[in-house]
């Protein structure tokens, strides 16, 4: 399962795309696999592969609110975290703590950012079900700041139709690495073979192929992390 989560995870005309979708079909195809991508709301896709059945859910920060919850094979994409705000209207944040007295910070229900902020005690959270929401909100001044990954930010405003320099970053505050998250009733085993295909492809040279096609100016994520 995934996501529309462009430029790592998302659809085009129908059919999946994506730095991760890359990956991931690079790995079935050297396993012999052919199951089929399932996008759905992060929310549901969340709740699915914290549940029972073999389920694979990506690309998902790996932190520790959810290290016991899944079993892990990456990394295969780094994030990064940073607060977002009206272009030009003069807001800078200059800490983590000038952002926890701001009226309110608007983050998207269960992604990592949001977890990442609880995490760091913050009381004035405002969760929406998906990121257009909120910047249409942080537009309309009904907040003062989005709190967001920062790989995704362009393609988001391009599909909602807003304009790229809408928005400008204030403040960054985190990385993080994304993997495939598969649920605690996939087997070992199976775990194990995409573990083993991963690595296979970052020693060949496939992944960081797939990986400059899509995020030239970034740097992959090396190794394999178990």
């Amino acid at each position: 399962m995934s996501e529309e989560f462009p430029p790592i995870n998302f659809t085009e005309q129908g059919l999946p795309r994506g730095l991760a979708v890359e990956i991931v079909q690079e790995i079935q195809r050297r396993q012999g696999s052919d199951l089929a991508i399932e996008f759905m709301p992060w929310a549901r896709g969340f709740r699915e592969a914290k549940g029972a059945g073999e389920v694979g859910l990506f690309s998902m920060a790996r932190t520790p609110e959810r290290e016991k919850q899944f079993k892990w094979v990456g990394p295969i994409v780094t994030f990064y975290s940073s607060i977002y705000a009206p272009a030009q209207n003069g807001m800078r944040l200059r800490s983590m703590e000038d952002a926890k007295r701001a009226s309110a910070v608007l983050v998207v229900r269960d992604w990592f950012t949001a977890e990442e902020l609880k995490t760091l005690g913050f009381q004035n959270l405002v969760s929406v079900s998906e990121p257009v929401t909120a910047i249409k909100m942080l537009l309309a001044k009904r907040a003062p700041f989005f709190a967001t990954e920062r790989l995704s930010m362009p393609d988001i405003l391009a599909k909602a139709g807003i304009a790229e320099d809408s928005l400008e970053i204030v403040y960054s505050y985190a990385s993080s690495e994304g993997y495939i998250a598969f649920s605690l009733d996939t087997p070992d085993a199976t775990v194990n073979t995409w573990v083993a295909h991963l690595r296979e492809m970052k020693r060949d040279g496939s992944f960081l192929k797939i990986y400059r096609r899509w995020l030239p100016k970034d740097n992959p994520p090396i190794g394999i992390k178990l």
